[in-house]
């Protein structure tokens, strides 16, 4: 079980949707905030936020979109539950970026490699190879003088 909730954590990354594109209802984001956001929402967020992820509820013609935030990470990098109202509005003067959840291929293949390691030496030992070497009476007791 904490072999698929890594896998599946370790595989996904952010990234800006692509041109012209705009993330759909329903989809994984995150939003950077520039400073005026940051200030601005600081009531809503806590202080020093610099992402919100979440799930995207809304995208608003204006560029506004309404996330329901589900952890906030500040300016040091100390990323953390978030158990504030859940459903907050970004106005696009408060937002610097708004990106979505994308698998990260290199991760994935580092993962994949690393699981495939893990389940041949798993059969590896439970097989004993590369155990002790014997030769034709290996394993035989000799009897006592």
């Amino acid at each position: 079980m904490a072999v698929l909730v890594v896998f599946n954590t370790a595989c996904y990354t952010f990234v800006p949707p692509a041109q012209g594109v705009s993330p759909t209802v329903g989809a994984p984001v995150r939003v950077r905030l520039n400073a005026a956001g940051t200030d601005e929402l600081a009531r809503f967020l806590g202080p020093r936020v610099e992402f919100a992820e979440g799930t995207l509820n809304e995208a608003h013609p204006d560029g506004s979109v309404v996330v329901g935030v589900t952890s906030v990470r500040v300016l040091d990098g100390i990323e953390s539950f978030w158990s504030g109202r859940n459903v907050v509005t970004f106005a696009p003067r408060q937002v610097a970026e708004v990106e979505v959840r994308a698998i990260d291929r290199n991760k994935t293949r580092a993962a994949t490699i690393g699981a495939i390691v893990g389940i041949i030496a798993v059969f590896a030992l439970a097989l004993g190879v590369g155990g002790s070497q014997g030769g034709p009476d290996a394993g035989s007791v000799q009897p006592p003088p």
